[in-house]
């Protein structure tokens, strides 16, 4: 009798531990883990960083704690091309990186890194959000086999030097100004009469303190986080471009979702992008209150001669975009 209870008690545990299993393999299915990549490393507080974080609490409310987003932050997965790249493979899922590094693989977005091709950071935003945004990303999905969720911005670019204010072109002559590697802004200094000096980012904080360079341009969050303002002491926002910082979703992993989790994502990004564009506003005026208070003397001219000549540029970049038509489109929308 005893030896049949045991028996028997054997066979509950067993079908128990079998149904519990069962649950948790059921329930781990159902998880949906997705690996972020982030770029370079921004500050605690940058809305950049705030943006990623927004986005994988609402991602797991809206898809009631089906997706888990893991972070990676400031590059631990590679340089940005890499990133895409991975997500291009799926070896990663998402990833949120700068718009330059994107172009080279949907070439059709070299039209909205050209210079003041956009009137204000509201145009853009507003365009982003209705059709100009999707004709976009069915042209990323199309030549790169990305899903852009999002097209959140770090604001203007702005100039930025060791040596003395700039309030007009004629200042600026006579200084040494770095540049990305990138012909777009090799053709807009030189616009101005300049000829820049193309270098990585990873050696700008020594050419500055060694005067090999003077200066460059870019937006001035970046100024606070990776503490130029130690030895740079002026700046002019001349807001010749919009830091686009685009999130992108591998197409392939995201065609393979249930629509549930597809929704969740897309819903989630969307939300994240629209906290994050008024929390830039915010945030740009409290980064130019820091930097003045650093010692930084900024500067805010009138841009219309910075304007009027580095728009000259658009059409050496028709083709490398894939056409005049392009940039129609993005005309035709405004």
């Amino acid at each position: 009798m005893k030896t049949r209870i045991i028996i028997l008690c054997v066979s509950i545990c067993v079908l128990f531990s079998l149904s519990a299993g069962n649950q948790q393999n059921a329930w781990a299915a159902e998880k949906v883990v997705i690996k972020y990549a982030t770029s370079p490393p921004y500050t605690k507080g940058s809305p950049l960083c705030e943006i990623t974080v927004k986005l994988k609490q609402l991602a797991a409310i809206y898809s009631k704690g089906k997706i888990d987003i893991q972070i990676f932050w400031g590059g631990q997965l590679g340089t940005e091309q890499k990133v895409f790249k991975d997500c291009q493979m799926g070896i990663i899922q998402m990833v949120q990186a700068n718009i330059a590094n994107l172009s080279p693989f949907a070439r059709a977005l070299y039209a909205v890194v050209l210079p003041y091709i956009f009137d204000s950071r509201e145009e853009a935003y507003r365009l982003f959000r209705g059709e100009l945004g999707e004709y976009f990303n069915q042209q990323t999905i199309k030549l790169a086999g990305l899903r852009v969720l999002a097209w959140p911005d770090q604001s203007y670019r702005a100039l930025h030097n060791t040596k003395r204010r700039v309030r007009s072109l004629e200042d600026m002559k006579g200084l040494k100004w770095r540049v990305p590697n990138n012909p777009v802004f090799i053709e807009e200094y030189k616009s101005w009469g300049i000829n820049p000096i193309p270098m990585a980012w990873s050696e700008v904080f020594s050419s500055l303190q060694t005067g090999v360079i003077h200066g460059g341009d870019n937006v001035l969050r970046n100024l606070v986080d990776f503490k130029l303002y130690e030895i740079e002491k002026y700046a002019t926002v001349t807001k010749h471009m919009i830091e686009f910082v685009p999130i992108v979703i591998g197409e392939e992993f995201f065609k393979k979702q249930p629509k549930d989790i597809q929704m969740a994502i897309t819903k989630a990004a969307s939300d994240a992008w629209a906290w994050g564009f008024f929390a830039m506003a915010e945030d740009d005026e409290r980064t130019k209150q820091f930097l003045r208070k650093k010692g930084m003397t900024i500067d805010e001219p009138d841009i219309t001669p910075w304007k009027e000549r580095a728009s000259k540029i658009w059409p050496k970049f028709y083709d490398k975009a894939g056409g005049k038509e392009i940039f129609d489109k993005i005309l035709s929308f405004k």
